[in-house]
């Protein structure tokens, strides 16, 4: 699946995920194709656990599939953080729980156009 976000627009990008929502938090790393994350590049997301999240409707008619969703806001509107440059990215997930970290390589690919 590949998401596409124009370089102007601030909106969150959706990750499903299986399983139980982590118990300390996720985090998103957007990567050139072939890049490993290191420490630096992991930004804070919101883990959308269920139903009744504010993003829960937003994260389900985005199309993708999980028992909850990490949700990543993209772009530079309002003074956010994660505003990458146009081009094309591999996103990772790092979620941390009270024994466990696991990362994965996210099944999307985004291009910032």
């Amino acid at each position: 699946m590949s998401v596409v976000l124009q370089h102007e627009s601030t909106e969150y990008l959706y990750f499903g995920v299986t399983g139980e929502p982590p118990s300390s938090g996720a985090e998103v790393a957007l990567l050139s194709g072939g890049a490993r994350p290191t420490s630096g590049d992991w930004k804070p997301a919101v883990v959308v656990g269920d139903s009744g999240h504010a993003l829960w409707a937003d994260a389900v008619a985005s199309g993708v599939k999980g028992d909850y969703y990490v949700a990543l806001l993209v772009g530079s509107f309002g003074g956010n953080v994660v505003a990458p440059p146009q081009g094309d990215y591999q996103p990772w997930l790092r979620l941390t729980d009270t024994t466990e970290q696991p990362v994965r390589i996210a099944p999307v690919a985004l291009e910032i156009a």
